[in-house]
């Protein structure tokens, strides 16, 4: 449905893996294999070994969560060796510090400190949640969101709070790269045809 509607890219959370608690990787299989457009994917990303199958899979870029936190030099290599365009990093705001683990835990780390080493990195984007609204309904954080945009050059993707429409026009606005849509959609609040169609003079 979401490609029809003219969906371009996808994305994906393995939330069992992203907790440790398992994975989805044949759920993952059959996603990329029946989608026609663009997938990323996240959740439980702590490998180059892993990065290597979901690439091969057919994903498009994959998204490191955890691990980029513990260890930068590990998303370092994945950038040289499968190419910025393949690699972004999620970053998980929670009072300004980056949150871990699916979201259970709160590092020590500044969120725009980590945005900014990932940029020297040269991630191809930053997915950038503030989790008190994600899920809610309740509009996004468009004032953090700038904040980190104006700290970093890579493209930065808003993501958690989108409502309706006019917060899609709002973030475009302000300059995002994309916009990540999950519960407004399941929620029929407005359908990715009606979003695209809306941003069409943005």
């Amino acid at each position: 449905i979401l490609e029809l509607d003219g969906a371009e890219l996808i994305h994906v959370v393995d939330l069992d893996a992203a907790l440790g608690s398992g994975d989805n990787v044949f759920a993952i299989k059959r996603i990329l294999k029946n989608v026609n457009v663009k997938v990323e994917i996240g959740g439980g990303i702590r490998s180059l070994e892993k990065v290597d199958e979901l690439l091969k899979l057919g994903a498009y870029r994959v998204i490191f969560g955890t691990a980029a936190v513990n260890d930068p030099s590990l998303v370092k290599e994945a950038v040289s060796r499968f190419g910025s365009e393949h690699v972004a990093v999620a970053i998980d705001e929670k009072d300004g510090k980056v949150a871990v683990h699916g979201w259970k835990n709160k590092s020590s780390v500044d969120c725009l400190e980590l945005a900014q080493l990932f940029d020297e990195i040269g991630v191809g984007a930053l997915i950038f949640t503030p989790i008190s609204v994600d899920g809610t309904l309740q509009g996004p954080r468009i004032k953090k969101t700038v904040e980190l945009m104006n700290s970093v050059t890579v493209p930065v993707v808003a993501s958690g709070g989108v409502a309706q429409l006019d917060d899609l026009v709002a973030l475009s606005k302000v300059g995002v790269w994309g916009a990540i849509v999950g519960t407004a959609i399941y929620e029929k609040n407005f359908t990715v045809k009606e979003a695209l169609e809306a941003l069409k003079n943005c």
